[in-house]
């Protein structure tokens, strides 16, 4: 990078541009013209600048033993030859398809040794296994950030064919916070439902407290199939139904509810999503998995990998370390559960009714006495597979477990 820099421009021309652009006297796009280099490179050398003015020693243009070739050690090259061939080779969904950075990532996992995803890429270069023919596609942009964990929770479902041998598409919902980037809950399932989205979010709550607001994509579809909790019955949530449903949820515990405009509006959880993307299915093809259980282990490690080892590209922190970074600095805006509410009538799906004239109410095909005037207009609160509560008022008069349930 800095090579052909330092043969075409002299140290004090390049200073200088960094200067006026330090200064905000020319733009970025200036700046990388008059340098002749692209983005990413002027923020580097940038960087060894101001590092250099800070300490107060000389800028090196060039940094010595920057284009130094790299010897990788033999064990680590055994590895790649086994992972490339196998893309080259027998992959049939993945066929071709080359994730160097997730290959950079197994090496750290594995062998403890951190190594750039460019290396990994000239080294199937040179040994015959990649050919690159087509340019990277458009990254979804980043608009704003918050200062503080718990103000903006990003949550969002991909509608993915996450386990190529079953030859189906899964849908997984996943919940990010926005400051830290840190992944706070994630559930593979076979179809997204507003129940779903539900009982992930009381998980989440249960384990960090509640957020100030969520960000949520405007168009999602919450579909809630009851046949899917082995009741014999079944019904399907219209799409703002089921918005009212978590929205519902949220806007009960003081938690705001704020729908993008467009995809790109979501660009953390949709850079999120193709992270996994770019993993899981390769994962779930290479050992044949077919049931979501053994696909959600491996989701599992990736999700715990991502958190806890892997330095965010924007924030050049591992997320779980700048959680914990804002919690000691007190930016934490996360709260706790109220302990004077029912929680099970809140986290559940609610239905108008009226009581009949025998004092009854129906529900799923099945009638229940429930001891209320008839005429009245009550809400059953239904927790899928667990239980039935008839709410007044937001106040509990009466529940019914589900046979099987205790």
């Amino acid at each position: 990078m800095t090579t052909q820099l330092a043969k075409r421009s002299t140290k004090q021309w390049v200073i200088q541009v960094l200067e006026q652009f330090n200064n905000h006297t020319i733009s970025e796009k200036e700046a990388c013209e008059l340098l002749g280099v692209k983005r990413a490179s002027l923020y580097k050398i940038r960087k060894r600048w101001l590092r250099a003015s800070l300490k107060d020693q000389p800028f090196k243009l060039q940094v010595s033993g920057e284009n130094k070739k790299r010897t990788l050690p033999h064990n680590i090259q055994c590895f790649l030859h086994s992972e490339l061939s196998y893309l080259k080779n027998d992959a049939k969904h993945y066929h071709n398809k080359f994730n160097f950075a997730y290959l950079a990532e197994k090496v750290q996992k594995n062998y403890e040794l951190t190594l750039h995803r460019n290396t990994i890429r000239r080294f199937a270069i040179v040994k015959g296994y990649y050919e690159q023919t087509s340019e990277e596609k458009q990254k979804p942009c980043i608009r704003f950030e918050m200062d503080c964990i718990g103000a903006l929770y990003q949550h969002d479902t991909s509608h993915h064919v996450w386990l190529p041998s079953s030859g189906r598409y899964h849908d997984l919902i996943m919940t990010k916070d926005d400051h830290s980037r840190k992944v706070v809950g994630f559930s593979l399932k076979e179809a997204e439902s507003a129940w779903e989205h539900i009982r992930l979010e009381r998980q989440i709550a249960e384990e960090n407290g509640l957020p100030l607001a969520y960000y949520v994509d405007r168009h999602s579809i919450f579909r809630f199939n009851l046949a899917d909790e082995c009741i014999h019955y079944t019904r399907r949530i219209s799409e703002e139904e089921g918005k009212v449903q978590f929205k519902r949820v949220m806007n009960s515990l003081d938690v705001t509810v704020l729908y993008a405009q467009d995809a790109k509006s979501k660009g953390k959880i949709e850079k999120q999503f193709d992270y996994f993307q770019r993993r899981l299915p390769l994962e779930c093809e290479r050992f044949k998995i077919k049931i979501l259980k053994e696909a959600t282990k491996i989701l599992a490690d990736l999700v715990y990998f991502y958190n806890e080892k892997r330095v965010h590209l924007e924030t050049h922190e591992i997320p779980n370390e700048r959680w914990k970074r804002a919690i000691q600095e007190k930016r934490s805006k996360l709260r706790k559960l109220p302990k004077d509410r029912d929680l099970d009538a809140i986290f559940s799906l609610h239905f108008e009714r009226t009581v009949y004239n025998d004092d009854s109410i129906k529900f799923m095909s099945k009638t229940y006495k429930i001891g209320q005037r008839p005429g009245r207009k009550i809400i059953v609160a239904f927790i899928p597979g667990k239980k039935l509560m008839a709410l007044i008022n937001n106040q509990k008069v009466w529940q019914y477990h589900l046979e099987g349930y205790r």
